[in-house]
């Protein structure tokens, strides 16, 4: 059954992750944030401690950015200062140069760090399906999945967008193992219908588009 708005924004983590993001853009994401009860934010990490006191008490979920490349001790301790500050979801970009030279094992361990770290709360781990062919998206799933991640995510956003075909090759790979994020250039309902109609129950979206998108939802 299609979401409408107030659905949709039950599944949107609401992102401002530019490198130019302000504490202006920042206190505008978290009003929308409360007012529309998304799921979760994720903002500019120098006002994590903004966004910690502006989400206390409610039932808007903090998200903390955990790294991609980096060695699994600074990711870690970018969990840990997140989880000082009351994050209780975090992502973490897997890490995709020992992907790309086949270095299973230390992909895994990089997972397992994180997954140790954050101990109950929610770990997503991005694989970057802009970057892989579907083989390697599959495979980079079953890692995730090895690794004890509760959510895949496509993308971060930079390297280009999550197509519906990315979410068919996750869907296909998890099996229902593991919950999908979708996120990096979703800005459309169509495209949210079809994803979710996958099997996506988290979304990754700016909060500009995801405003947009819960208004089409209630419009149509």
């Amino acid at each position: 059954m299609p979401v409408n708005g107030t659905q949709f924004a039950h599944m949107l983590d609401g992102t401002l992750i530019h490198s130019t993001s302000t504490l202006e853009q920042t206190r505008e994401l978290l009003d929308y944030a409360k007012k529309y009860h998304f799921h979760c934010v994720f903002g500019p990490r120098p006002f994590y401690p903004v966004i910690a006191e502006a989400l206390r008490g409610t039932d808007v979920h903090f998200g903390c950015g955990c790294g991609d490349n980096q060695p699994s001790y600074i990711k870690a301790e970018y969990a840990k200062n997140g989880l000082s500050l009351g994050c209780n979801e975090f992502d973490m970009v897997i890490n995709l140069p020992y992907f790309k030279s086949g270095m299973y094992r230390e992909v895994v361990e990089d997972i397992r760090v994180l997954r140790d770290t954050v101990g109950d709360h929610i770990l997503k781990c991005i694989i970057e399906t802009p970057l892989l062919s579907d083989e390697e998206i599959e495979k980079a799933v079953e890692l995730t999945i090895e690794g004890g991640a509760d959510f895949v995510k496509t993308a971060v956003g930079r390297d280009g967008p999550t197509t519906v075909h990315h979410i068919e090759v996750v869907s296909r790979a998890a099996k229902g193992r593991i919950q999908i994020k979708a996120s990096g250039g979703i800005r459309d309902l169509e495209t949210v219908d079809q994803m979710i109609e996958l099997g996506v129950t988290r979304f990754g979206v700016s909060y500009q588009s995801g405003l947009a998108i819960m208004q089409a939802a209630d419009n149509r």
